[in-house]
This record gives C-alpha cells, structure tokens and sequence, in this order.
C-alpha cells in the first residue's frame, strides 16, 4: 500500500503492470477525484456494490450512494485535510445476492493522492470483504460468552494453574468468590491466604498430596473472603503431566456451595433439635408403608406408649394395629384414606393395652412421595391425650354446669372472644327480647335491641375497651319483647392469659331501669325540697341580719353570740341545700359550666380572705411559685366552690393544728393549686374512698365529722368536667395535702 507521504502520480497508476494488477486483486479498489466523481473501478469493486460500470463512471459519487452524502463527505474532506487515510474496519452493509439480502462485512480504507507538486488528486479507496473472518470472529466470541455463561449461571469458575511457577489464570467469576471485584485478577498465593488455616492445612494441602498421586484434584474448605465474609468453596482440578511424567499444569473448576454447605449444618441442627423436641414433648416417632400399612423406625417413646419395652423386646411391624379399639377402626381407615389425597395422617383413637388398660392416643403424620426409587411412606409421630381427654371431659361438664348457672339466672349474661365478637348469650337475654339465639351471633344482631340514641356511644366505648383491654361499663336501654325499653347497666372484663393477652371478655347486663326511676324521683325531690326550704331559710336569714343590725352594740353578749350562732347555722343549711343541688344535676348530667378568662391567682387570694373573715381559727399561708400571674379558661364560680370545699375541710379535719398551707405553681401546661392541713390524716383505704358519693372520713375516736359526704365527689366532677385532675397525699395523724390542676388558657 501506497504512504501517503510519497504520493505518485495517475498516470503512473494507470500504465502497466499496476493497472494490470489493481484490475485483477480480489479486493475492489477504485479512484474518486477532487469534486467526488468516481474516475476508475474495477471488476471487484462494482461487483461489491452491485452497479455497472456505466452506472458510476464519471458520476459523482453521492449522486450514486445520495444515502451515504451525510457521513461519507465529513471523511473525504478530513482525509483531504489532513492527509491521512481513513480506516473503517467490520463495515456492516445490507447487499441483495442471489435473490437473498445478507449483511456483509467489509473494511474500507480512503487512501489521499497527491502529484509531485503536492496538490490533492484522487481519494484511493479499497474495499475488502472480511463477512467469513467476522463470522469466525462472532462464533470465537459467542462460544466463549455461552461458556462463561454457563459456568458464571452454574456459580462455577474455572482456573489454569502452572504448576512450575504457580501463576494461574481464572474466570472473573473467581473474583467474586473471593470477594473482589469483576475482572479483577487474583495470584494463586493470595487465595491461599484467604483459606482458613485448619482447612489449609488439613483439607486442601492433603488433597493436593492425593491429587500428585492420583491425578485428581477435589476438596471443600472454608474461605474468608476479602469482605470479611466467611465462606464454604468447592474446588474440582485435574493434573496434567509432561513427556517426563512431572506435573506441570493443573486445570479445574470451583464453585461458592456457602448456601448448600449451610443448610446442610442447619438440616444437621434441625435434626437435633427435632430429636430434642420429640424427647421433651414425649412424642413416639414412626414411619409406615402406606400400601401395606405396616409401621417400621419405631422410637423408643413409641413402644413406652404401646406398654413395650424397646431395649428387650422383639416387635413386627403391625404392633400397633394389635392395640387399636375395634371402634376406632373406622376412624383409622377414614383416616389413612383421607391422607392419600391430602398428603395429613391425623386421627385420634382408644388404644388397649396387654395389661387392660386403655389409653387414648393422637396420631399425625405426613405423607411423603417416593423419591430415586424409593416407595410412598408416612411419617408420623404419636402422642399419648389420656389426660387430656380426661381434661376435656372435666371441662366439657364445668362448661356445661356453668352455661346451666347462667341460663338459670334472671341477669343477662354474654361472652366475647379477644377480637369483641359476642359469642354466647344466656337464656335471660331471649327471655327478654324475644328472639332466638342464632339472631344474636349473626353480625351485630344483639344491637338491634340497644335504643337508637345509644347504639353509637355504645360501639364506641366497647370498642375502646377491646382495643385497651379495659373493663367496659355503659348504661343503655334494651328493647323487650314488648317493644318497650328500659334501662340496663352493662360491665364487661377482660379475661387475661399470663403474658396479658385477652382470652375472653365476660359480660352482665343488669336491670336498673327501676333504680333510674327512683333516682329520678329523688333528685325531683331534692329539687323540690330546696325550693322549698329556700324561702323560709331566706326569710330567717333575712330577720337575723335585721336583728344583728339593730342589736349588734346591745351589752347582752348572749343575744348577740345566739344571733351570730343562728346566721352560721342557717349559711351551713345553705350550704347543705346546695350539695344536695349540684349532685343531683351531676347526676342528671345537668350541672352548668360558665367558662371565661380570669386570673386563678385572684381568685385564690379572694377565696383565702373570705374564709378567713368567716373562719378565724386558723391561719391561711399563701404563696405563688414561679409566676408573676396564672390565666385559666374555666368556670369561676365553680373553681372557687372547689378551692372553698377544700380550705373548709382542711380546717375542719385538722382541730388541733392552727395551719394551713395554700400554693399555686404551674406544672407542663397546667396551673396546680395544693392545701395542706396537718390534721387527722387518712390511711390507705380512707384515700381510695374519699371521692366517694357520701363518704365521710372519721376522726381518732371514730366519731364522724359533720357533713353529708358529697362536697368532694362534687369537687372531683367539676375539676374533670374542666379536663383537670384531682389527687391527695396523705398519712394518718399527719395531715393531708389536696392538690387539682387547670389547663392554662391557651394565648
């Protein structure tokens, strides 16, 4: 091929014997002038591109290959630029021959010509066609993916050890194995050093002895890749040896079998463990022929429960079916029937003993197909229920005796699963309502009879107790068989298993609807009773001050102490009327809240100072921690009924001691209010009573102090009803300290 430093002349390509020989060479070869017209071709060349010789001669090359104009024309020019020939090597093109469109291959090469002078002449271009080398080339590579494929998707590389200078060549996949990355190449004396030392030493160095011996190169060991990763490898090799019988190369194969090598430990432990299972759970194993039904690998657990001796007697393979109770022969064949479409031997049976005895067994097992050859077999396991079934049965009459308790009983009773489904209702309940006992356990059929306004508050409280595993309490109306409604007082408890997962929930419905009707007339009659007394009482009050007001400088110290006496009197009756008041509107759900804004560090200074002008036997200590002023959102009124209640209870429980400590702090978001007095105290069951309704603490000599018992169950029900608490600290003959809690007013 020409240099393209040294160009010759056209006229020296176009005489003679290299004309001659350019016609002939079997590679197409033409000329292409400076305005890209095609000026010679020979044979070869237009036969490549399938045109005469009239179809190109003296025509502009992208007149006749117009597709190739956009890349073909940046490469002339370049060539023409910068002198230098173009190469393209493996050029695909689509050629018609014989009828059939092939993809050919050729290389091409675009050759600059220059005169003597160095003015460009003529584009040389040479086309040779390389389809056969390319197609070689492709079937070369293809083998060798196809082969890496096959052994990478096998998890195997291979590797070519030189036995005389140990450089090894291997797959990329061998990299991996020892945790490096793709294609990175590894030395024979670095896998070696990620061998766990026993295995070297034990495993992979006594196989390489057998393999100079036999030929034969295999072993599995443990590896510590370069991740730190432990691993299981599996290495299979050849040796090869030379005209003087010295080993000299050893080719072979390796494979990561971590997963393999780890569920054989773990089949290896599993089998131990299951061993150690049967043993602690006293299951007898078996297996039997499932054609012949014929039991063979008896354990030992399995004769002990048959009444055999393992270590000293000799028993056939049909000892079981010798102790089976004839009743139970149809339950067996049934069973082993079934198995053989579901692949589960499970049945339980009477078996009878040499001695007479008869105990009750549970077989189970798994049908297993053959496998390389081997027959269909059962394994299974059997275990001894006689106490049980003795369980159950004593069970079966204790439920049995107590579902006849709860039918016998007036009260309504039901049960619920874990998830709150009701599951059991007692006779009382279709007394009542007239319905069977299927409509109850049909979705929620037992609401049908719940009164539409509670249906709601209804679902909504026993869903929370499910969910919290709470105790529910709700009174609602039932609806009779009569279509009337009365009122049912409904508790429900959770039944607890030892980890404090509910079992069951075991509920009551109890008639109150005459205790409703009499608190109703009770509280009417509170009502009406205050009315009543509210007139006279106010009319004596009235001539009390009256008489005070004009008797109060008189000598006569009795009048003056008997009126003082008679106005204390009547202020603790109003008192009394009302409490009476208040608990029966907390009653009815009626007591009024008048919420505002106001300052709870003035109202406790002006509470404090009241009590003191009408309470002078004591002295009230204030103080105010960490603010300068405490906002609250609350009813006011009410709020200085609570702080009243509880000044005039630490000073009436404390007869002895003269001092009583107030204070007002803010704690999280909440403003906190504490009295405490340092008289009788109370004890542990005294404190768990005290918000009790009517519950009134007795002194030391057990004589009860004066008062109905209501003030602080009716100091409890405001505090809460303003989202507060209440809460007391207290110790016998010590004191008491009271505290309750606001949510400060939200800015």
């Amino acid at each position: 091929m020409m240099n393209p430093q040294f160009p010759q002349p056209l006229s020296a390509m176009k005489e003679g014997v290299l004309e001659s020989i350019i016609e002939k060479v079997p590679f197409g070869f033409s000329l292409i002038n400076a305005d890209y017209v095609l000026e010679s071709a020979n044979d070869a060349w237009l036969k490549i591109i399938q045109k005469s010789e009239n179809e190109v001669i003296g025509k502009n090359v992208f007149d006749v290959f117009p597709e190739m104009k956009d890349l073909l024309k940046p490469i002339l020019e370049n060539v023409k630029e910068t002198k230098q020939p173009f190469y393209s090597p493996e050029y695909s093109w689509k050629l018609m021959r014989q009828g059939i469109l092939e993809n050919v291959f050729f290389n091409f090469v675009y050759h600059p010509i220059y005169t003597d002078s160095g003015r460009f002449q003529h584009f040389a271009c040479v086309v040779i066609e390389v389809t056969d080398l390319v197609e070689t080339k492709n079937k070369i590579k293809n083998e060798e993916e196809r082969l890496r494929l096959a052994t990478e998707s096998s998890h195997t590389a291979t590797w070519d050890l030189n036995l005389k200078n140990s450089e090894i060549i291997h797959s990329s996949y061998l990299s991996k194995i020892f945790g490096y990355e793709d294609g990175d190449a590894i030395s024979h004396q670095q896998m070696r050093g990620h061998l766990v030392e026993y295995d070297r030493i034990n495993i992979v160095e006594k196989a390489y002895e057998r393999a100079l011996k036999t030929g034969k190169y295999k072993y599995e060991a443990r590896i510590i890749d370069k991740k730190g990763n432990l691993k299981w490898i599996f290495t299979n090799g050849k040796i090869f040896r030379d005209e003087e019988n010295q080993p000299i190369r050893m080719l072979g194969v390796m494979q990561d079998i971590t997963e393999r090598k780890t569920n054989e430990i773990l089949l290896q432990e599993s089998h131990h463990q299951l061993n150690t299972a049967l043993d602690a759970t006293k299951l007898g194993r078996f297996d039997m022929d499932y054609e012949t039904q014929h039991k063979y690998n008896f354990s030992p657990r399995f004769l002990s429960i048959l009444g055999y001796d393992a270590d000293t007697e000799n028993l056939d393979c049909k000892v079981f079916e010798k102790h089976i109770h004839p009743k139970y022969l149809k339950v067996r064949n049934e069973a082993l029937k079934k198995a053989k479409s579901t692949g589960d031997l499970y049945y339980q049976t009477k078996i009878i003993l040499r001695d007479g005895k008869v105990k009750w067994v549970e077989i189970y097992g798994r049908l297993l197909e053959s496998f390389e050859g081997s027959k269909p077999y059962v394994s299974g396991t059997m275990r001894d229920i006689t106490d049980l079934k003795e369980f159950e049965r004593k069970i079966r009459e204790s439920e049995q005796k107590y579902r006849f308790l709860a039918d016998a009983i007036p009260q309504i009773v039901w049960i619920g699963e874990s998830d709150g489904r009701l599951t059991y209702f007692n006779q009382a309940t279709m007394d009542y309502s007239g319905k069977d006992y299927n409509t109850f356990l049909e979705g929620n059929g037992w609401l049908d009879i719940v009164h539409p306004n509670e249906r709601d508050e209804n679902i909504r409280l026993w869903t929370d107790s499910v969910t919290h595993k709470i105790p529910f309490s709700f009174e609602h109306r039932f609806r009779n068989k009569n279509n009337e409604y009365r009122w049912f007082l409904s508790r429900a408890a959770p039944q607890l298993d030892e980890f404090g997962n509910v079992t069951k929930w075991v509920g009551t419905s109890t008639d109150i609807d005459d205790m409703k009707k009499q608190d109703e007339h009770k509280n009417n009659f509170i009502k009406i009773a205050n009315h009543e007394l509210k007139t006279p009482v106010t009319t004596i009050k009235g001539y009390v001050q009256l008489l005070k007001k004009m008797r109060g400088n008189s000598d006569d110290k009795f009048l003056v102490n008997s009126l003082n006496t008679i106005e204390n009197q009547i202020n603790k009756l109003n008192h009394l009327m009302g409490e009476l008041l208040d608990i029966s509107r907390i009653e009815s759900g009626k007591l009024p809240l008048h919420k505002g804004d106001f300052s709870l560090l003035k109202l406790v200074t002006e509470t404090i100072e009241d009590i003191k002008a009408a309470e002078q036997s004591h002295h009230i200590n204030f103080e105010l921690s960490g603010a300068k002023d405490i906002e609250v959102f609350a009813d006011k009124d009410r709020i200085t009924q609570v702080l009243n209640n509880l000044l005039t209870n630490a000073i009436k429980y404390s007869p002895n001691s003269k001092e009583v400590n107030v204070q007002l702090f803010v704690e999280g978001n909440c403003a906190v209010v504490s009295v405490e007095d340092f008289g009788i105290g109370m004890d542990e069951p005294e404190l768990n009573k005290i918000f009790e309704r009517f519950y009134r603490v007795s002194g030391e000599d057990e004589v009860t102090f004066p008062g109905f018992g209501i003030g602080l169950f009716i100091v409890k029900d405001i505090v809460e009803r303003h989202e507060g608490k209440i809460w007391v600290e207290s110790e016998k003959q010590k004191g008491s300290k009271f505290y309750f809690s606001l949510p400060l007013l939200e800015k």
